[in-house]
């Protein structure tokens, strides 16, 4: 039975990290060798162009700031560790730090609140101006043409945004950003929670998380960005932590409040169903360990599968309530809305902010239709085909170079666009010149350079704890990093946008943090293995010689056009200047 579960595991654990390290590897190249920005270009008219722009970036700086970070922990821990008195107040508050920390977020994000008081922009304007319609009582946005006519999916979250405004009041969007707030505090804590319960014999990883995510702030900048991404993903995480707590106790009241979590977020936010999916595979994975290995009874096993079907079933009861109440208030049956198909087709498309970012097709497709869903979808399936052709045909510039430029475009800007998402947009007060420096000035400038080398220590860290923590026998330990798998999957070939991707890649920091912490171990052990005269260990000599194999296979690539198509982007001088001078013109602080 033992060699059978350790077959079944080790298919298991290979199939999720081989794929997740790779993208990690690659993320990791594009951060070092490449940085992506939203910048401008002058059009054939003479016009402006908001666009993402690619600078070149120089990994030694990266290496050397890594190193730099590393060697000061190292000391500091040194420090920590001939001190008796900070060894003992350590391991007498480590436990309590997070929640001081939880504390400070809260803290620190109503002040921002209150500084900034930025009014909906862009795609939350228009469901936050559907939601006050339905306060007036007017649900004309669901006949022909109108927003929720083409983007019937919105509803849910429009619902909330309704029924909190009883809460808040008419037109009252600061309440709203409270409640993102109240969102990202519960999700930091669900974060720490879930490494926290996977390794409760460590009391000082999970404040150093906890102090991690507060320190990378473009999620948190997100707070004033009223559009389902953080209550969702926060009812998503509640939905994994409870996944998680009912493989190790199997009480069922644990599956229902998960399958509760997973069908609330579905309504806040659609594209939440990568959690249920990521949840699903450990489910039916359980369940064949428990069958085919450890022999168990029918009920145990089949409990898992009904975790799944549960969960399922949970998202469609979930919208159809959601579908039919909102039916019920406006008096209008749920349009089928633009087709799902065309979002992909249009992932697949150049648009003017970068590679598969909303060019208006899906509208255009449906529009052109007559707003016939079948007509719509049978133009969407003609026009992949023939993407798909051409990318069959032309891999490399039309496949490979596409996605790479797409993979940059959603995931090497550090500050994933975050402050983008703040500028322009009015305010209730007159914003105070130092934070108007941090959002559009040249504080923003200096933010950005500070996250691209955060963005480079995180997606080490992860790298390392996946070298480090490879033989971790609890697999759902890796819950949370398939589904950062999933998120970068589907928006690979979904309509991109960093804003999308943001909350897949903070997932990333309680593993980095972990990573980073046994990275210190590792070296802590080997000096004082050198200090006392003795030879490093096996495990720390083939995890260096891999290191160096990695880099000489970099160093070597590096030098084809391949690579310097694909991970160094750079456009150019004009674009660096571009960067550093606060992005453009239109942007300087005045």
């Amino acid at each position: 039975m033992k060699k059978e579960r350790n077959l079944l595991y080790s298919i298991v654990n290979t199939i999720i990290r081989i794929p997740v390290t790779g993208i990690v590897f690659l993320l990791f190249l594009h951060s070092i060798f490449s940085t992506s920005f939203l910048g401008e270009i002058v059009k054939e008219d003479g016009s402006m162009q908001a666009t993402t722009r690619n600078i070149a970036d120089s990994p030694i700086k990266h290496i050397v700031v890594f190193l730099v970070v590393t060697v000061a922990v190292l000391l500091l821990c040194r420090w920590i560790g001939k001190k008796q008195n900070a060894r003992k107040w350590l391991n007498r508050y480590a436990d309590k730090i997070p929640g001081i920390l939880c504390l400070c977020l809260f803290l620190a994000g109503t002040c921002w609140i209150m500084a900034t008081q930025l009014l909906p922009g862009s795609d939350p304007a228009k469901v936050y101006a559907v939601a006050m319609q339905w306060r007036a009582g007017d649900f004309t946005a669901f006949e022909e043409g109108n927003y929720l006519f083409c983007y019937p999916f919105q509803s849910g979250i429009v619902l909330f945004y309704y029924l909190l405004s009883f809460i808040f009041g008419i037109d009252n969007t600061i309440g709203l950003q409270f409640v993102n707030l109240t969102a990202l505090v519960l999700i930091y804590s669900l974060l720490v929670w879930f490494m926290r319960f996977h390794r409760r014999e460590d009391k000082v990883v999970p404040a150093a998380i906890y102090l991690a995510l507060m320190c990378w702030v473009p999620i948190f900048f997100y707070i004033t960005y009223i559009y389902g991404i953080l209550p969702g993903m926060a009812c998503s995480l509640g939905a994994v932590c409870l996944a998680v707590k009912y493989l190790h106790t199997r009480k069922a009241r644990y599956m229902a409040a998960s399958a509760l979590c997973i069908g609330t977020a579905t309504v806040l936010k659609m594209n939440c169903l990568i959690y249920l999916v990521a949840i699903a595979c450990f489910m039916l994975y359980d369940a064949l360990d428990l069958w085919l290995v450890r022999k168990e009874s029918c009920r145990k096993w089949m409990a898992s599968v009904a975790f799944v079907l549960v969960m399922a079933f949970s998202v469609w009861g979930c919208n159809f309530v959601t579908e039919k109440y909102v039916e019920h208030l406006s008096g209008y049956d749920m349009p089928e809305g633009e087709v799902m198909l065309s979002w992909v087709v249009m992932g697949l498309q150049e648009a003017p902010r970068g590679p598969g970012n909303y060019n208006g097709y899906n509208g255009n497709v449906f529009f052109d239709n007559h707003f016939d869903t079948e007509l719509a979808n049978e133009q969407a399936l003609t026009d992949l085909k023939m993407i798909v052709k051409k990318m069959v045909e032309n891999p490399l510039d039309r496949g490979v170079d596409f996605f790479a430029r797409k993979t940059a475009y959603q995931w090497n800007d550090p500050t994933f666009i975050s402050l983008e998402r703040m500028r322009g947009r009015k305010s209730a007060i007159s914003i105070s010149a130092p934070v108007q420096s941090m959002i559009e000035g040249q504080g923003s400038v200096m933010l950005s350079v500070y996250l691209n080398f955060a963005q480079t220590w995180i997606l080490a860290g992860m790298l390392l704890y996946l070298l480090l923590n490879r033989k971790n026998r609890d697999l759902s330990e890796l819950m949370v990093a398939v589904v950062f798998l999933g998120g970068y999957l589907f928006h690979l070939v979904w309509e991109s946008s960093a804003s999308y991707t943001i909350p897949y890649f903070v997932l990333l920091i309680p593993y980095a943090v972990k990573g980073f912490c046994d990275w210190i171990r590792c070296l802590s052990r080997m000096t004082d293995r050198i200090r006392n005269g003795e030879k490093p260990d096996g495990s720390f000599y083939r995890a260096e010689i891999g290191i160096v194999c990695v880099c000489l296979i970099v160093i070597g690539v590096s030098r084809t056009n391949l690579f310097r198509n694909t991970i160094v982007l750079d456009d150019g001088v004009e674009a660096e200047e571009q960067f550093y001078q606060c992005f453009s013109s239109n942007w300087n602080n005045p």
